[in-house]
């Protein structure tokens, strides 16, 4: 018996190096897939963000273009083009949150898709299903995987340290229609059963209840005010360094128009 089994060791020695080795060609893939998918979004993006800064130093455009940035501004055109589902951009100045944030039907889609709605274990970053981005409610949230290379929201976690808040205080974000800048003032650890991706209040009440709660649990201490009639933007991850299942972290700052 023991005989067999030395025999038989060499084998499974080899079998799972051969998992292993599948296992990180898997990962390695993945951030590969993601990064050169994003590079390719934002190339777009950029591109057309600066032909559109440049007609605007112009003053070239007419009338019918002037009027058509209440539809869709500009830099979104393109993007839009390869997929209808953008509805903005998000940026952190000086880290690698630069990303488009997509919208559809459900909050699963895009967990495992990219921009071009092509099959991707990274996902996009995406806005909840029961926003309007036409209309920013009191409550507009957005999802996104905690990559290991701080792209997507994988950053997030890192607002958890004042000293990181207090330099990366505001978060741009830019929809089809405006641009905002949202000035944070709460990051925690929770775990699902804490409901705070809550978009119906029925109350001015009822929502600064929900902001006392929030920055009851908050792990860093901001300047910023929410009254009961402002409107948040809540950032989603999942802690993967606790439970990727139950563990969230979570980013919230004041939406202010641009």
């Amino acid at each position: 018996m023991k005989k067999r089994l030395g025999k038989l060791m060499p084998f499974l020695y080899l079998a799972v190096f051969l998992y292993s080795a599948f296992l990180l060609v898997q990962y390695l893939y993945t951030y590969y897939e993601a990064s050169k998918s994003l590079k390719e979004t934002q190339t777009i993006y950029e591109a057309a963000l600066e032909n559109t800064e440049e007609q605007e130093g112009t003053g070239d455009e007419s009338k019918s273009d002037l009027l058509s940035k209440y539809t869709m501004r500009p830099q979104f055109k393109d993007l839009h083009a390869v997929n209808e589902d953008i509805v903005g951009w998000i940026t952190v100045e000086g880290t690698k949150l630069n990303n488009p944030i997509l919208q559809t039907d459900n909050n699963e889609f895009y967990l495992d898709r990219n921009f071009k709605a092509e099959s991707s274990r990274a996902g996009s970053v995406f806005m909840d299903y029961r926003n309007d981005v036409t209309d920013m409610g009191r409550n507009t949230i957005m999802y996104g995987h905690a990559m290991k290379n701080d792209t997507m929201f994988g950053s997030l976690r890192k607002f958890a340290k004042q000293d990181y808040a207090d330099e990366h205080s505001v978060i741009y974000v830019d929809t089809l229609y405006e641009g905002y800048d949202i000035e944070v003032f709460a990051a925690y650890e929770t775990t699902t059963d804490f409901y705070y991706i809550e978009t119906n209040f029925t109350s001015d009440d009822d929502f600064k209840h929900y902001i006392d709660e929030v920055e009851s649990r908050s792990m860093i201490d901001m300047s910023t005010e929410v009254a009961p009639s402002d409107q948040i933007v809540t950032l989603s991850t999942c802690d993967n360094i606790l439970d990727a299942t139950e563990k969230r972290f979570v980013v919230q700052a004041k939406l202010v128009k641009r």
